[in-house]
């Protein structure tokens, strides 16, 4: 059965709801492919790149759910959510040039947010895969994926939090 909307779920708020959640990937997916290749020189480097291999892959998943369900791409949400995310690195960060080693432990604290918001959507398309005509058991690995995610950007934050406020600033070690 190809997954459709019935009529018992609001297909406008649905849709709505997923595009959110694609900004929200959008954003996420610049912000972790962005700290994958800043912080290439940390020994939690393999962290980021495998966190962000998963929630590229996310992101086709979730656009493909889209079109199959035939919710119309509302590309306005994800390029607000791209200028958002960019708009973002501009902070001050105490430093003329180059990286503050407060950034990395910002940003993994950022990340861990976004991806237990990710977790939410997917706890709710779970619940509702049976009416959509969707596989229950895809979102239940998915929110298993996101808790291993969180878990990954928590050891990240920890070495960046050892780290990044002593005297030396060196996140690198």
């Amino acid at each position: 059965m190809a997954p459709h909307i019935p009529g018992t779920i609001d297909a406008k708020l649905l849709g709505l709801y997923l595009s959110d959640h694609l900004s929200g990937s959008t954003a996420g997916l610049g912000r972790i492919e962005r700290m994958a290749k800043d912080f290439t020189d940390t020994p939690v480097h393999a962290e980021l790149v495998g966190v962000a291999a998963e929630i590229r892959r996310e992101r086709e998943l979730l656009l493909g759910l889209i079109h199959e369900l035939g919710i119309p791409r509302r590309p306005h949400r994800q390029a607000a959510a791209w200028l958002g995310e960019h708009a973002g690195r501009l902070k001050l960060n105490g430093r003329l040039l180059g990286r503050s080693p407060m950034t990395l432990v910002l940003e993994a604290e950022l990340m861990r947010a976004a991806v237990l918001a990710k977790i939410g959507g997917w706890q709710t398309l779970e619940e509702l895969a049976p009416e959509l005509g969707l596989d229950q058991s895809t979102y239940a690995r998915l929110i298993a994926e996101g808790r291993q995610q969180i878990e990954a950007l928590g050891r990240v934050h920890e070495h960046a939090r050892i780290n990044a406020f002593r005297t030396h600033g060196d996140i690198t070690g």
